[in-house]
C-alpha cells in the first residue's frame, strides 16, 4: 500500500472515531438532561376551605356511620378529577364500642410509571368522643372534626389539583387514612388502623418513596407546627429543609424551629413497616403556655369556628412549594 493511501485510510478511520465520540456524546447529553423546571403553582386556600366546609356538613365521620361512608364517596370522587388512579382499599376495625365494621383508605395515583416517588397522606375520619371536653355531658357525643380530620385532607386535595392542573416531574401518592382518631388511653392501643394496614399492605408490591409528608391539625388559628421528634429522627434533611423553606416564604411563624415532642400518628407506622422517611406537619408544640395539642383538641370546639384560611395557605403554599422544589431538584 502507498505511502498516501496510507495516510488516507488512518484520516477515515480517525475521522469515524471522532464522529462516534461526539454521537456518543450529543446522546449522554440528550439522556442526562435535567428536567425543565417548573413553576411552583399557587394554592388557593379558599378552596381548601371549602373542601373543609364540604366535609364538615356530612357530620361526624367515623367508621360505621352513613356519613363516614357519604364522606369516602366524595373523597374518591375528588381524587378521581386529579389523579390517575384511585384506589379504596378496604379492610375491618374495631374500638372503642364499635366492632368489626368496614374501613377504607383512599389512594390516589400520580404518574404511576415515575420511579422518583413521594408519598402526601392526611386521615379523614373524625372521633367518636370527645374526652377533653369541658361540658362533661358532652364527653361522649362525637365531635366535627374540622382540624382533626378534614383540614389535612383539603390541603391535599388542592395540591391534587394544582398537580393535576400544572403537571409535575414526579410520581405523587395521595393516601387518605382511616380509623386513625379513635384509640383510646389504656393499654389497648387503637391509634392510626388506616396506617397500620397500609403500610402492611401497601398498594403497591414493594412501595418505596423518596419521603413522606403527612398532614395532620393543619387548619386551626394561630397553629405551630414544631419539628416532631419522630419526623427529626427519620427523615431529618427534608425536615429541616421543609422548615428553612418556610422561613423562606415568611410562615416561620407557623413552622417553628424547634422539637416538638413525639406524637403517636399515622406517619410512625409507615416509618417502621415501610422504612420511609415521614415528615408530620401536625399543630403541637412546647412554646410558653402550650405544650403539646391546642385547646380544642378532642373537644367539641373542634368546628368550622376553629378554621383559618392564613393556615390552611400557609401549610398548602409551604408543602407545594417542597414537592415542586423537590422534582425540579432544589429542595435539599
Amino acid at each position: 500500500m502507498s505511502d498516501l493511501l496510507k495516510k488516507l485510510s488512518f484520516i477515515f478511520l480517525v475521522s469515524l472515531f471522532i464522529i462516534s465520540c461526539k454521537t456518543d456524546t450529543v446522546k449522554d447529553v440528550i439522556e442526562e438532561a435535567p428536567i425543565t423546571k417548573r413553576r411552583v403553582p399557587k394554592f388557593i386556600a379558599d378552596n381548601a376551605y371549602a373542601s373543609v366546609e364540604k366535609q364538615v356538613a356530612f357530620g361526624p365521620r367515623y367508621p360505621g356511620t352513613p356519613a363516614h361512608r357519604d364522606l369516602i364517596n366524595y373523597l374518591s370522587a375528588e381524587l378521581e378529577k386529579y389523579t390517575d388512579k384511585v384506589i379504596e382499599q378496604d379492610f375491618k376495625v374495631s374500638f372503642l364500642d364499635e366492632k368489626n365494621v368496614n374501613a377504607t383508605n383512599i389512594i390516589g395515583i400520580i404518574n404511576p410509571d415515575k420511579k422518583k416517588r413521594v408519598l402526601l397522606c392526611a386521615h379523614f375520619d373524625t372521633r367518636k368522643i370527645a374526652e377533653k371536653d369541658e361540658d362533661k355531658s358532652m364527653q361522649d357525643k362525637p365531635i366535627l372534626g374540622a382540624d382533626d380530620g378534614a383540614s389535612g385532607v383539603s390541603v391535599l386535595l388542592e395540591i391534587a389539583r394544582l398537580v393535576k392542573e400544572n403537571g409535575i416531574d414526579i410520581g405523587i401518592d395521595f393516601v387518605l387514612f382511616d380509623a386513625e382518631d379513635n384509640g383510646d388511653t389504656g393499654t389497648n392501643n387503637k391509634w392510626c388502623l388506616g396506617a397500620k394496614h397500609w403500610s402492611k399492605n401497601p398498594h403497591k408490591k414493594g412501595y418505596k418513596a423518596e419521603f413522606g409528608i403527612l398532614l395532620d391539625l393543619v387548619g386551626a388559628k394561630n397553629a405551630e407546627f414544631g419539628k416532631e421528634y419522630e419526623s427529626l429522627r427519620s427523615a431529618l434533611k427534608y425536615v429541616n429543609s421543609i422548615w428553612d423553606l418556610a422561613g423562606k416564604m415568611s410562615y416561620g411563624n407557623y413552622f417553628l424551629d424547634m422539637q416538638s415532642g413525639r406524637v403517636e400518628d399515622d406517619h410512625v407506622y409507615v416509618i417502621q413497616n415501610l422504612k420511609i422517611p415521614m415528615i408530620d406537619i401536625i399543630n403541637m408544640s412546647r412554646t410558653e403556655g402550650r405544650d403539646g395539642f391546642d385547646h380544642y383538641h378532642h373537644t367539641h370546639k373542634d368546628n368550622l369556628d376553629i378554621i383559618d384560611k392564613n393556615t390552611l395557605k400557609a401549610v398548602g403554599k409551604v408543602v407545594t412549594a417542597a414537592i415542586y422544589n423537590f422534582s425540579n431538584g432544589t429542595l435539599l
